[in-house]
């Protein structure tokens, strides 16, 4: 088994492409076209309190994050949100309108009782309890052969160890360039939530993967990323603050932020963040979006965000 641990994603994320990188030799083939398949991984981040990606090249949308993350707080199926953010996530629904496998909804609708906060009553009342599971995938995802989305994520196990709240998530298939920046920020967001109500820390963020892998299309892409980024300028952007305003926005008003609904948006941090993004995403002007960008952590990687784009990255943000 593969092993990447450090203190979060952007300490280790680097070195995760560089090793897989090299082991690229063997390709297999798969649904979704030809891949490098790694198998089983472990992630370990023993300081999981900034997961917002700041990579030179990568593309990550910080926005996108943030509703997803929303979203699945809200325990919602429903594309449009989604769709709102990036246009062509139609792509992943069945049916026009809904995700069969949202992480959200199947935490908190799909097996007729909310998990999550089952969940928190659990630990709230035994906080030694090793029983504190909650289920994503379901027996009849087996017959769904012709389903756009199936949960990638299967199963959550959550424990309280020296008075901080650990998150252990287990995955059947993790795409090292697509998925695992956008994972680890949302089950991060879930493990502060549930931290949140149980007046605890965030403490160990653990994922399991049963395949990593990375997909031939995307080699050029993750070259591109290697080789425009450096550990010593990684390490020099911890020194932005951390955007905590952000953070207790998402865990309080995740249904506002879901749509995203600026009218009901109560934090102004938030609210000025997606305002200024609609108004970036009606002008594409890119100038005034960064102009007015905090000096934290999401600013930074907004900022990269943009510089990817400008430069015609090959990844459709």
């Amino acid at each position: 088994m593969h092993s990447f641990v450090g203190s979060d994603l952007n300490d280790i994320y680097l070195d995760t492409l560089i090793s897989c990188q090299s082991l690229c030799s063997q390709l297999s083939t798969s649904r979704a076209g030809a891949v490098y398949d790694f198998g089983p991984a472990c992630f370990e981040f023993t300081n999981p309190v900034d997961q917002i990606l700041t990579l030179r090249n990568r593309c990550f949308n910080p926005y996108f994050a943030i509703v997803e993350a929303a979203w699945v707080l809200s325990g919602k199926n429903s594309l449009a949100p989604l769709k709102t953010m990036i246009a062509n996530y139609s792509q992943y629904s069945d049916d026009g309108k809904t995700l069969n496998g949202a992480y959200g909804f199947r935490m908190k609708r799909y097996f007729g009782q909310d998990q999550l906060s089952q969940s928190i009553d659990l630990l709230k009342t035994t906080p030694s309890s090793r029983r504190a599971v909650l289920t994503l995938y379901a027996p009849d995802d087996l017959n769904r052969k012709n389903s756009l989305d199936i949960p990638c994520n299967t199963t959550i196990y959550l424990k309280i160890r020296d008075n901080k709240l650990d998150i252990t998530v287990l995955n059947r298939s993790n795409d090292l360039f697509m998925g695992i920046p956008y994972n680890i920020f949302v089950f991060n967001c879930v493990q502060k939530y549930i931290a949140n109500h149980l007046g605890l820390d965030v403490g160990v963020q653990r994922h399991f993967t049963d395949s990593l892998h990375l997909y031939q299309s995307d080699i050029e892409k993750v070259e591109n990323i290697i080789q425009t980024n450096h550990q010593h300028e990684i390490l020099s952007w911890k020194e932005h603050p951390s955007p905590t305003h952000l953070y207790k926005s998402i865990l309080s008003e995740h249904e506002a932020i879901s749509e995203p609904d600026l009218n009901n948006i109560q934090c102004p941090y938030t609210k000025k963040t997606f305002a200024d993004y609609f108004t970036y995403k009606a002008s594409r002007s890119s100038i005034d979006l960064i102009q007015s960008l905090p000096y934290d952590k999401f600013g930074l990687s907004v900022k990269l965000w943009i510089e990817s784009l400008n430069q015609k990255a090959a990844y459709p943000c």
